[in-house]
């Protein structure tokens, strides 16, 4: 009769006590954001994990190129992907002939309160059209997250030296290929600087982002619709890297230059300018508030030096992974379409990254246009961006930069001329491309 009153009491204390709290549903995450951007991304996960309890995102960085893009491949083969990756536009047409995407239908956004009409046009339709060949006509396959560009950046003090910097604090006679040239020579007498820093050693990126930037702005491509067209780079490809050597020659540019040693002149004060991607901007940010920048510096989109204003650009994604034999979960489907509405809502923090944001009621909000550096730029390069053509041979990391590297750089330093080393090049990506 006591071990029965003992099973009944403890089965009312069961019933009575309250449940156990649920534990948050895991979701991984996978990202290649290791610099200044890197540092805005955490804070962002970070933020999303504390604002609510029924998920948890843990993420991790790997490198970036396609060295990331061949660990999601493979993770993918094995049946271990993470729940949601970032992603490189440029990328898509590689990542879908390799079924590693994920469609993400409208519908699915819509539970989360987001429309793809709430982003930037253009990244939806570039998103649609890249999808059409190898995936599912009219699919979007990741939600565009921003439009990243390249852009100059400008020492006030030394254009001020050099007779280069307006009342308002913003340089003088840049456009024009003419006037831009004249100006990197005076900023070379006058403030005995190198003019223009950029990284040419170890990193094929960099130059080709220039070259097709100066590409686009005399009007050139290489596509015509759907298709690669390749003649131009014997013709307008020609000029702009041809403009590249004979800056190389004239002391303009370095000729050896790493990434990290490009921004390392500009950042001691040893350079009027710097080319590099959006992606500099927080590491700009982050030396001037700790007092280790020296001088005071401004950031533009990129002169038009053509007919045309244009620069290169792509745009960072969220996409879910494809998994046919181990498909996502709804439970972590939801989980992740939340983590997604969160960081596109407040993508003012990730605009701290440099990056412009592709959600529209961010990008045209009140934070973006009170974020310095980002609002002295960001209108005019969201206005001037050009991507290259849909094709695997061209996404980050993809082969076209080993021809480069073989190619293009050597004719910066003179070795190779540069019609040669166009003609090669242009061999080169006609046979990656077959």
């Amino acid at each position: 009769m006591e071990n029965r009153f003992r099973r009944a009491a403890l089965l009312c204390a069961m019933l009575l006590s309250p449940a156990a709290p649920r534990a948050a549903v895991e979701i991984t995450l996978w990202d290649f954001f290791s610099g200044g951007d890197g540092l805005r991304w955490r804070q962002l996960v970070d933020a999303f994990n504390r604002s609510q309890g029924e998920y948890h995102v843990t993420g991790t960085t790997l490198p970036w190129g396609d060295a990331f893009y061949s660990r999601v491949h493979q993770a993918i083969a094995a049946g271990e992907a993470p729940e949601v990756v970032t992603y490189h536009l440029s990328r898509f047409p590689a990542g879908l002939e390799r079924g590693d995407l994920r469609p993400i239908p409208e519908s699915e956004l819509r539970t989360v309160g987001l429309a793809y009409q709430d982003f930037a046009p253009a990244l939806v339709d570039l998103s649609k059209g890249r999808s059409a060949a190898p995936g599912e006509p009219g699919a979007v396959y990741g939600v565009p997250l921003d439009t990243h560009t390249s852009l100059l950046y400008y020492n006030k003090g030394l254009l001020k030296k050099a007779g280069l910097l307006g009342p308002d604090g913003r340089p003088l006679d840049l456009a024009g290929l003419d006037a831009f040239t004249a100006a990197l020579k005076k900023l070379g007498s006058d403030t005995d600087q190198l003019p223009l820093a950029l990284s040419t050693a170890n990193d094929p990126v960099t130059p080709f982002r220039l070259w097709y930037t100066l590409l686009a702005q005399q009007g050139g491509s290489l596509s015509a619709g759907d298709q690669l067209r390749l003649d131009q780079i014997d013709t307008l490809g020609k000029n702009a890297l041809q403009v590249m050597a004979d800056w190389t020659r004239d002391g303009l540019i370095p000729a050896r230059a790493t990434r990290r040693q490009a921004l390392a002149f500009f950042t001691m004060g040893n350079a009027a300018l710097l080319f590099g991607g959006d992606g500099e901007v927080p590491t700009l940010v982050d030396l001037r508030r700790k007092g280790v920048l020296a001088f005071d510096y401004g950031v533009m989109a990129f002169p038009r030096l053509y007919a045309r204003p244009a620069a290169f650009a792509d745009s960072h994604e969220l996409c879910i992974p494809a998994s046919a034999g181990r498909p996502i979960s709804a439970e972590k489907l939801k989980g992740v379409l939340r983590f997604i509405a969160y960081v596109e809502k407040h993508a003012d923090v990730w605009a701290g990254g440099g990056h412009l944001p592709a959600y529209l009621p961010v990008l045209s909000g009140p934070a973006l246009a009170e974020l310095a550096p980002v609002n002295q730029y960001a209108a005019q390069a969201a206005s001037q961006v050009s991507f290259v053509p849909r094709s695997p041979v061209f996404g980050v990391g993809g082969p076209v930069y080993a021809a480069v590297s073989d190619l293009m750089v050597p004719a910066l330093t003179g070795q190779v001329a540069v019609p040669e080393a166009l003609a090669r090049f242009r061999q080169q990506v006609e046979n990656l491309s077959e």
